[in-house]
């Protein structure tokens, strides 16, 4: 779990293992260069698929090899469930297996990830929590349960065959750029990257998304971290200012946590010549909420539209029936992120905006400001809910935000630190009008001097300005 992030757990007792092997940590570049080398020594294609599996295996692995015990079983289940969905000819017992499949995703999913919320909440009379329920969740669990479902469904949908290969199978569900924290890619893209002939890869888009990512996580996430642990873990010597800068900042901090991982990851995955989907979109730009959710996490947001909102009739079934099954999505969204009331209101908060949307369409029209005025203010009121440790100490801050006092405003060490914390929200926001392509091409407008220089400036930059204690992305524990 990331330091600072979450640290009172007296409302559940699960925690995340810290020796994983991050992108900003030591081992994970070792990790990274050994394996292109031994990437680039092999011709073969089938070699080459049994070495990333190989290394994805050990990635996972790195962090609790009995939970990777756990992966392999999961992910057996969905393996032969497709297969036998495949072959089946009765819809029967294409169904039946369907089920099967969901039923242990989902199951191992529960109990990992909410046996002990609901049954501290509901069942444990004592409020203590059992010997045998687990202290400790399997990291990106949430993240491979739901791209091994949607594969299966897939499957069950007619969308695709049932993949026959163990190794590429495996390879689609582990590929270690994305296992632990998305994002959450279709089986029709990423799979049929895999069986496909590795290409030599374009290096530069993926140093550029690597710097991109590093510069997000190191300079803008993890410094603006220590602001909103300052607060939110010190509920009760907030003041309202504190408070309401910290919440803003929260916004900004896990935008460049959660969107940094998934530049490194595409970074990453680009070196092997496999292209991951972007998972932002520059959300902060967005026109209106509906807008905002087609920018933020789009892989987890477009899963519960074909996957959930879709089947139980979308917008197709009358107005109130949208509404519900709008709040129901993003109830449930909310709690994917995690078993914790504040990440339910979370997500109903955003479900009760859309709704509100659809009612009040008049005052979100593309293009009006205050439509997207309105859209910021709701989402990063929302932070507030997602960032709080729990109900307990939302109450409280709400309350030193009701009691305004300026006094007490200690938030910034220096008038510097309030700077580089500006300024870093200033270059996110700037670098967000160009695309990838784009400065990929005026990159290559460099001679072979500039480039290096620029390189070297970069590397610079992040050592000089980044925090080196920020630990796990945010989105590891989910």
């Amino acid at each position: 779990m990331k330091k600072g992030f979450r640290e009172d757990l007296t409302y559940l007792p699960l925690r995340i293992h810290t020796d994983s092997m991050l992108f900003n940590s030591l081992e994970f570049p070792l990790f990274l260069i050994l394996l292109l080398l031994l990437f680039s020594l092999l011709k073969g294609n089938r070699e080459r698929r049994l070495l990333l599996l190989a290394a994805s295996l050990f990635f996972y692995g790195y962090w609790k090899w009995t939970y990777l015990l756990l992966l392999l079983a999961s992910s057996g289940i969905d393996f032969f469930a497709a297969i036998a969905i495949g072959k089946s000819e009765e819809q029967l017992r294409k169904r039946l297996f369907l089920w099967l499949s969901l039923a242990a995703n989902l199951g191992i999913l529960c109990f990992f990830k909410y046996s002990a919320f609901f049954g501290k909440a509901f069942f444990f009379e004592s409020g203590e929590v059992p010997a045998w329920v687990p202290v400790l969740l399997p990291v990106g669990i949430s993240f491979y349960t739901f791209q091994a479902m949607a594969y299966v469904m897939d499957v069950y949908r007619g969308r695709m065959e049932a993949e026959k290969s163990w190794t590429d199978y495996m390879l689609f569900i582990t590929f270690f750029p994305q296992l632990v924290a998305g994002p959450i890619e279709r089986a029709p893209h990423l799979m049929e990257q895999v069986k496909k002939p590795f290409l030599n890869p374009d290096i530069l888009p993926g140093l550029i998304l690597l710097a991109s990512g590093l510069f997000k996580k190191l300079v803008i996430a993890d410094r603006l971290g220590v602001y909103v642990d300052a607060a939110f873990n010190q509920p009760s010597e907030a003041s309202a200012p504190q408070i309401i800068t910290a919440t803003i900042f929260f916004g900004f901090q896990i935008y460049g946590d959660f969107s940094g991982y998934s530049d490194i990851a595409r970074g990453c995955a680009s070196f092997f010549g496999i292209s991951l989907m972007s998972n932002f979109r520059s959300p902060y730009l967005a026109t209106d909420l509906g807008d905002f959710w087609r920018r933020w996490h789009i892989s987890l947001s477009g899963w519960f539209r074909d996957y959930l909102y879709h089947p139980l009739g979308g917008n197709q079934a009358g107005k109130l029936r949208t509404y519900f099954n709008l709040l129901l999505v993003f109830c449930l969204s909310g709690l994917w992120h995690g078993a914790n009331w504040t990440f339910l209101i979370w997500g109903a908060w955003h479900g009760a905006g859309l709704i509100l949307q659809r009612i009040f369409g008049g005052l979100f029209r593309p293009g009006l400001l205050f439509s997207r005025m309105l859209c910021l203010l709701w989402v990063f009121a929302g932070w507030f809910f997602f960032r709080v440790n729990n109900l307990e100490d939302a109450a409280l801050l709400l309350r030193n935000t009701a009691n305004w006092k300026i006094s007490n405003f200690n938030l910034f060490h220096s008038v510097s630190e309030l700077s580089l914390a500006l300024s870093s929200i200033f270059i996110l926001m700037l670098s967000e009008h160009k695309s990838l392509k784009e400065y990929t091409e005026s990159i290559r407008q460099w001679s072979g001097l500039l480039r290096w220089t620029a390189l070297l400036v970069c590397l610079s930059a992040l050592l000089w300005l980044g925090h080196f204690k920020g630990g796990d992305f945010i989105y590891f524990q989910f």
